[in-house]
């Protein structure tokens, strides 16, 4: 399998991963494909294709994208493709009655080159676009101001559109010497000028993987205990939870921090239990 390289020095920080949650269509995985070649993205992840992987109707239409559909990933959850993603936006073009934050393209960019970890953009399945709870395991929920009245994108199109927003903000931030902006500024005056916006955290943060487990884990000692008393409202309350930790963006110890949290809280009850 070849390894796909990227032939231009841009901002310091690497493309965002693209995540296809669920998509139907192979014609339109390889157009995906097509628009991530055009702007300088190759790290393709797919969530349970519809028609299995690998599909033959998406090779034609990724044209000179098509080392990005031989390279495309499979997996079974969003957890599992998101697992080295320290920042996820999701994509629709409507908004929802959850408790996340909301973001536009050209915002959501901007703060994946100030992020300086691990970035993906999750897209959803052609006919019904991503569920809830897909949404709840994301940072922020990204809408375009497109026209009220037709909103919706094709696949390709809303994958075009992110990472053409993720290039333009990545290349503003790069002169003609392949440069970061604020590199340069290092270079030209004595005293360094720090971004803080564009510096990676000092305690990496929790991958989207790592999250989703401790939300299950959370969500299961919670069920145990007695805590979802209205089944009907369970769902809504877990998203809500979930989106409380997604704004907090854990590090990878604080979530470690927050096992050892819920091992303690639940010992004496799992201890009763044994005996």
């Amino acid at each position: 399998m070849p390894v796909l390289s990227q032939p231009e020095a841009m901002a310091n920080t690497a493309p965002p991963v693209i995540i296809l949650v669920r998509p139907q269509l192979g014609e339109n995985i390889g157009a995906a494909a097509r628009a991530m070649m055009n702007c300088g993205l190759y790290d393709l992840r797919l969530v349970a294709p519809r028609d299995g992987w690998p599909n033959p109707a998406a090779v034609p239409m990724a044209a000179t994208g098509a080392d990005i559909i031989e390279n495309a990933t499979v997996y079974s959850s969003v957890g599992d493709a998101a697992h080295d993603i320290g920042f996820l936006a999701a994509l629709s073009a409507r908004r929802r009655d959850l408790p996340v934050r909301y973001a536009d393209p050209r915002q959501t960019s901007s703060e994946i080159l100030g992020h300086g970890g691990r970035s993906g953009l999750m897209f959803g399945p052609e006919a019904s676009g991503l569920d809830n709870d897909e949404v709840a395991l994301a940072d922020c929920l990204v809408t375009a101001p497109l026209n009220p009245e037709y909103p919706s994108l094709n696949l390709a199109q809303a994958v075009l559109l992110m990472a053409w927003e993720w290039r333009v903000a990545a290349l503003a931030a790069t002169d003609d010497n392949g440069l970061t902006r604020q590199d340069a500024d290092r270079d030209t005056t004595s005293t360094s000028r720090r971004d803080p916006a564009r510096e990676p955290r000092r305690d990496a943060p929790a991958s989207i993987q790592e999250r989703d487990r401790f939300h299950q884990r959370l969500e299961a000692e919670l069920d145990a205990g007695g805590f979802f008393i209205s089944p009907e409202m369970a769902p809504a309350v877990k998203r809500n939870l979930r989106a409380l930790f997604a704004r907090a963006a854990p590090s990878s110890q604080e979530i470690s921090t927050l096992h050892g949290v819920i091992q303690a809280l639940t010992k004496t009850r799992n201890r009763n239990k044994s005996g």
